[in-house]
């Protein structure tokens, strides 16, 4: 790392991982919420956003349905309590997808009364999720776009792209997504996408100050988007 960035750092002491999904609400993730919160502690990071999975046509019923989204919430409370033990702050976002495609959008703002009373099963594209969904204190972020199986989203449905995703099972195809996000004048965002062990830690937004919630978080992604990845600095 150049004395240059080493400087820079000392003036934006925060790490926050912004993509990570725990393994009792996302099933494709192998690591719990206490092994997660002791991975990025002992990493030096202030705190992260977890984007569990939601996929809100899976339940079969009302009753299945308020019981996926208590889970959910759960599970970021519980997060929380133990990253309080551990010096880590939790953020609750989502990673959201609907029955159109196969395509994944990252949501950050949120609290847990957004995922209690503004998605719904009956949300079966991103344009309906939108409609009800978006205020001027969130931000919907396509994941990883350029992935195979992936399509891009309607452009005016979202606030931008995860440019960097740094998970190192996918090819991600970030120099086509920071491309894309330059010439729309997108909000970039990166993230670890961590789901296994060994394969977190990899990117981190840094800051000078800890966002105090979700929607602090949210004006630091659009007014200070500068991003660490390894011993880069990166900003939009």
């Amino acid at each position: 790392m150049t004395d240059v960035a080493k400087e820079f750092l000392k003036t934006h002491p925060h790490k926050i991982e912004l993509h990570c999904h725990t393994a009792k609400v996302s099933p494709c993730s192998d690591i719990g919420v206490n092994d997660m919160a002791r991975i990025y502690a002992s990493e030096g990071y202030s705190g992260l956003v977890l984007t569990n999975h939601f996929y809100p046509w899976h339940p079969k019923n009302k009753k299945a349905y308020d019981k996926y989204v208590e889970e959910y919430i759960e599970e970021y409370k519980r997060f929380c309590e133990i990253g309080e033990d551990v010096g880590l702050k939790v953020y609750l976002g989502m990673e959201i997808r609907f029955p159109e495609n196969a395509n994944d959008y990252l949501v950050y703002g949120i609290d847990p009364d957004f995922v209690r009373n503004k998605i719904s099963p009956d949300m079966k594209t991103l344009e309906d999720f939108v409609k009800v969904a978006k205020s001027d204190d969130n931000l919907i972020i396509q994941a990883h776009p350029f992935r195979n199986g992936m399509v891009l989203a309607n452009e005016s449905l979202i606030d931008g792209i995860e440019v960097y995703n740094v998970h190192p099972n996918h090819n991600s195809r970030v120099g086509f997504a920071a491309k894309y996000a330059e010439e729309l004048n997108f909000v970039c965002t990166c993230g670890s996408d961590t789901h296994h062990y060994g394969q977190g830690a990899l990117s981190a937004l840094i800051t000078r100050e800890l966002p105090k919630d979700s929607k602090d978080l949210v004006k630091y992604l659009v007014n200070e988007p500068i991003y660490k990845i390894g011993n880069s600095i990166i900003t939009f």
